[in-house]
């Protein structure tokens, strides 16, 4: 494809790229993300198609696009919002939500707020096993560009949907719920078979009161020290504990 040069910081692609990486109603509207980074969209590449790849002027292009940019590294800054950006960026369509109805193992993430922490949690799940993520509304942006760099491209390959609680509610009816509770039983006893699902909730504000009613309590042994755990952490313990024989 042949590629088209674009010097100013103000072209249209330009914008359209920066409004994707900033602003979760306008990624929505376009249904696609901006994504950074060689190796995250090189492993991308193998299954997924990019409408459209900038790179920086004398860079090799060596990935099939839509339409295919050169720009200066400075354009590239401004695009990516880093200051040392690798020389290649793509944008990527949103993948369609997830089904979640067969999945054994479901990370629930009920509001929380920090794009970094959710990302971590995607990783997680996803190199523990766990199928499925269901999200929901009140909780920050998956495809925010933190979050995505904190994914290391697990978003793209996990199911995921983000919906309401009332359809959570429905969701779970065949599932059993869990989430961590100081004073909840001991985390490992028993053991947890059958469809498991780990609810998740902000650290201000902890899991809504309709998760809060559903959910069996479990506990992480901790040093009296320490009262609590980052919500990240707490999430790959027990997404360890509760993963079993999938």
């Amino acid at each position: 494809m042949l590629a088209r040069e674009i010097t100013s910081l103000q072209h249209p692609i330009v914008k359209h790229l920066v409004k994707l990486r900033e602003d979760r109603a306008y990624r929505r509207e376009k249904n696609s993300a901006l994504i950074s980074g060689n190796k995250m969209i090189r492993e991308l590449s193998q299954r997924m198609a990019f409408s459209t790849l900038i790179v920086e002027k004398g860079y090799p292009i060596d990935l099939p696009a839509e339409q295919v940019f050169l720009v200066t590294p400075e354009i590239l800054k401004k695009i990516t919002g880093l200051k040392q950006p690798e020389p290649i960026a793509v944008e990527i369509a949103i993948p369609p939500p997830g089904d979640l109805k067969e999945v054994k193992r479901l990370l629930i993430l009920d509001g929380i707020s920090d794009p970094g922490n959710l990302g971590t949690l995607l990783r997680t799940a996803l190199a523990l096993g766990w199928e499925g993520v269901f999200i929901t509304e009140g909780s920050t942006d998956p495809f925010h560009e933190k979050a995505l760099r904190a994914a290391k491209g697990a978003t793209f390959k996990i199911s995921i949907q983000q919906d309401t609680l009332e359809v959570l509610e429905h969701l779970l009816t065949s599932f059993t719920l869990y989430a961590a509770d100081p004073r909840g039983a001991p985390l490992g006893s028993p053991a947890y078979p059958g469809r498991i699902a780990l609810a998740l909730g902000n650290e201000a504000h902890g899991l809504s009161p309709l998760l809060q009613s559903k959910a069996q309590r479990i506990a992480i042994p901790m040093q009296m020290e320490m009262e609590s755990l980052n919500v990240a952490s707490a999430g790959a313990i027990l997404m360890y504990e509760l993963a079993g024989e999938l």
